[in-house]
């Protein structure tokens, strides 16, 4: 009897293992992301002097694809020779709450979407934004470590749902939630600068959920300024025209707000 007992165990424990990886594979495919989850920039300063700095950039990016989140939750850097002789520098970012195998899916999705649409510009930028993971893929031939670059500000949001309040009160809950978040972000190390949270606006106090992120190589000022400059392009884009959720995006950091918990 404990013999079958203890197989029963066995039996119970490799399905439930089973059933968790299964929920992991679901969760990837069914975040293959569209046409309109993603954008790109390609920066307007050259291109690579020849393919073999494409071949370069590819390999670099081959790096960080394997490497994601492996030694810093949800960022990583990689470079495929020194910087300044003929080398590329990738990026990758995502939520550091996110799983591993989430946040490597999405940048795996994501290099080959810039690859194609910035196939020889020496700078580049992607972005892609699933309903429950954002990720960016960056590269350059010159060392952006540890600049405030934004050169290129992206937005994501829902269409054409609204909120049921008027835009002044998701104005304030944003800028509630903005306060609430940027100083814990900025104040993050350099394997992290990331604060999630909620807060209640409007008459019947409705929860809003936002993520705020820094890329971290950059400093607290500066992560600061970008989060600051994100808030300013959120209210743009977003809570303006009362959209249910939103995301502003640079290449050195992002805020994205939603009416639901972006963690679960």
């Amino acid at each position: 009897m404990e013999r079958k007992s203890l197989i029963i165990l066995v039996i119970v424990n490799i399905l439930l293992q089973v059933i968790s990886l299964l929920n992991d594979v679901h969760l990837i495919i069914a975040q293959k992301p569209t046409p309109g989850q993603q954008v790109s920039k390609c920066r307007n300063n050259g291109n690579f002097k020849s393919d073999g700095v494409v071949k370069e950039r590819d390999l670099a990016f081959d790096l960080l694809s394997s490497r994601i989140g492996k030694r810093s939750p949800g960022y990583d850097t990689s470079s495929s020779s020194s910087i300044g002789t003929g080398g590329v520098l990738t990026m990758g970012l995502c939520p550091p709450n996110t799983k591993m195998e989430a946040c490597r899916e999405c940048i795996s999705n994501t290099i080959p979407y810039l690859s194609k649409n910035c196939p020889k510009q020496k700078e580049g930028v992607a972005w892609t934004a699933l309903p429950k993971v954002t990720c960016m893929v960056r590269y350059a031939d010159s060392a952006f470590a540890g600049n405030l670059d934004a050169w290129v500000w992206t937005t994501f949001s829902t269409a054409p749902n609204q909120t049921p309040g008027s835009a002044a009160d998701l104005e304030k809950g944003l800028n509630d939630l903005a306060n609430k978040l940027k100083e814990a972000a900025a104040g993050g190390d350099v394997q992290k600068k990331f604060a999630s949270g909620n807060v209640g606006y409007g008459p019947g106090k409705r929860s809003l959920y936002g993520y705020m992120q820094c890329t971290p190589d950059i400093g607290k000022e500066m992560c600061m300024k970008c989060l600051s400059d994100a808030t300013n392009t959120i209210h743009t884009c977003c809570s303006k025209q009362r959209k249910m959720s939103g995301r502003a995006l640079s290449p050195n950091c992002y805020f994205w707000y939603a009416h639901y918990d972006l963690s679960t």
